[in-house]
């Protein structure tokens, strides 16, 4: 069943006027989610027994994230009669949720611990403090000007006591303390557990308090069990993107491989535990429908007059009017809408792939970025050296590739590159459709060293032609192979290009170039050709200009 807020607003009334049998709370619990890139599906289930007769099934723990707009219900056990649905004054979340419950059980058990130990420590202490103080005793004793008037072998006698009782003491005193020292390590373990279990709670914290306020007017004929399911869709707070890793392994055939998976986060205002996940490429919130196409109207007029000069007659100037002023052709504006080591199973059927992980899943909401590991998959690749003087000092290692895995890749943001087990760039990986051909950028390439001289260039007076209407340029360009071993290098340059006939541009290349106009871009040019170690490759290539007397070149 589908329905607005609008209904509910309209449904209220007729809840509150039937007389119930029973209110009964309803908790239900996330069970399935799919997630999307920047929205997710989100599948929330309920059971219950259900008594004859008429009840009302309270639901308030549905977090404000969900779009209720989208809520679809299904309802078995029972015939839903009405809904209410209340937002503002709902009841908040119940303080004795067993998550919280449990979370602060574990914390105030921690604390007791921590207080039994800081009890034993202040005993050992204390039992230091008192040898201490016997010390001191038996040090008074020993100096009390009492015994001068004793016998020598009295004095013995108190001398072997005050020593005997003085070694005890301090020996009890060094132990007291050494166990008081013990104890008090304990406490740094502690304080750990109480440092996770504070964590704890704050993960089950960050749970909205505030919750929709949902009830279900039902009418039941035959006691028994229930069972009820929400569908909505939450947008905005959760969302998911690929998890890439490019692996360039080298050698005599080199091979691609992509490790894949996916990461996942959310912020719904509720933790999802041990939820059945699915992650879907497809994105709900991109618009749906093609542009709109405007009619173009044109149309002609009579030219302007000329202005009439200030010493003409003012009278004559006002008859040629503003009648006369041509109206400004305008375009109708056009407003275009904003685009907005797994188990697992992929579904690459229909439009988009879903990909299902068949273990529950939990995520907390805010704090957790889950990352979901799924599989490597492997292709050919060739490798080569891709330089371009005009813009770089060194080439770039890249490896081209054809998409013959199970499905469109997606783009991501950041992916690390590899080379041989290292790691060597960070990139931006572009969407690729199944079939489509890629190149791949796996870092620099320093021993390959490139520069590019521009050793003439004139232009009107100022070169060495003096012509105003031609410009002449020649540029040197040297690539050097500084490593130990042969690279096929593809160097690319350009010389510029006109679509008009009046601007007459020519060039020539030593050597040859192998592929003129790349990727179907005019005057972007291509030489391909394998460098040894220690070689040094040397391309000139000069172009010209010329174009009519009294024109501007641009």
């Amino acid at each position: 069943m589908r329905f607005s807020l609008s209904l509910l607003s309209l449904l209220a009334s007729s809840v509150a006027s039937l007389a119930w049998a029973d209110d009964i709370t309803v908790n239900s619990q996330v069970t399935e989610v799919t997630v999307y890139p920047v929205v997710a599906a989100i599948t929330r289930r309920a059971e219950f027994d259900l008594p004859i007769g008429q009840h009302r099934l309270i639901l308030s723990n549905i977090p404000y994230s969900a779009d209720l707009e989208t809520l679809q219900l299904d309802l078995t056990g029972a015939r839903q009669t009405a809904l209410l649905f209340r937002e503002d004054g709902a009841p908040p979340r119940r303080a004795d949720d067993p998550e919280v419950l449990a979370a602060e059980a574990v914390i105030k058990v921690v604390e007791a611990r921590i207080q039994a130990v800081r009890d034993e420590a202040s005993r050992a202490e204390s039992d230091a403090a008192a040898a201490q103080t016997a010390i001191g005793f038996l040090q008074q004793l020993g100096s009390n000007e009492g015994l001068a008037e004793a016998g020598a072998e009295a004095l013995r006698d108190i001398t072997r006591m005050i020593a005997t009782e003085a070694g005890a003491a301090g020996k009890q005193a060094l132990e007291a303390q050494i166990r008081a020292r013990a104890i008090e390590d304990q406490l740094e373990d502690l304080a750990e557990e109480l440092k996770d279990a504070e964590q704890a709670l704050a993960a089950v914290a960050v749970q909205d308090a505030n919750r929709y306020y949902l009830v279900v007017a039902v009418d039941v004929i035959q006691a028994g069990p229930g069972a009820l399911e929400l569908n909505y869709f939450t947008s905005g707070y959760a969302s998911s993107q690929p998890s890439y890793e490019w692996h360039l392994t080298t050698g005599e055939t080199p091979e691609l491989e992509l490790k894949r998976g996916f990461d996942v986060w959310q912020a719904t205002g509720e933790n999802w535990n041990g939820v059945d996940l699915t992650i879907s490429t497809l994105q709900p919130g991109e618009r749906g429908t093609p542009s709109h196409i405007n009619a173009q109207q044109r149309w002609l007029q009579d030219p302007r007059p000329e202005p009439k000069m200030r010493n003409q007659d003012f009278a004559a100037s006002d008859d040629s009017g503003a009648g006369l002023l041509a109206q400004p052709i305008v375009e109708p504006i056009v407003m275009e809408e904003a685009s907005g080591g797994v188990q697992w199973g992929a579904d690459t059927s229909g439009p988009g792939a879903s990909y299902h992980f068949s273990h529950p899943v939990s995520i907390a909401s805010g704090p957790d970025l889950l990352k979901l590991e799924m599989d490597s998959l492997t292709t050919e690749a060739e490798v080569l050296a891709v330089a371009v003087p005009m813009r770089d000092e060194t080439a770039y290692r890249v490896a081209k590739f054809t998409n013959d895995f199970d499905g469109d890749l997606l783009g991501s943001a950041r992916v690390p590159m590899f080379v041989d087990g290292k790691l060597v760039t960070f990139s931006k990986f572009e969407r690729l459709a199944v079939g489509q051909e890629a190149e791949l950028g796996f870092g620099a390439l320093h021993g390959l060293r490139l520069t590019r001289d521009v050793l003439q260039k004139s232009e009107g007076e100022r070169g060495m032609i003096s012509r105003s209407n031609q410009q002449q340029e020649v540029v040197e360009i040297s690539v050097e192979n500084l490593t130990g071993e042969t690279w096929p290098l593809r160097l690319m340059d350009r010389v510029p290009y006109s679509e008009q006939e009046e601007l007459e541009i020519s060039w020539s290349a030593e050597p040859s170039v192998s592929e003129e106009n790349v990727d179907k871009q005019r005057g972007i040019l291509a030489w391909e050709f394998d460098l040894a170690p220690g070689a040094n490759r040397l391309i000139r290539l000069e172009t010209t200009l010329s174009w009519p007397e009294g024109k501007l070149l641009r």
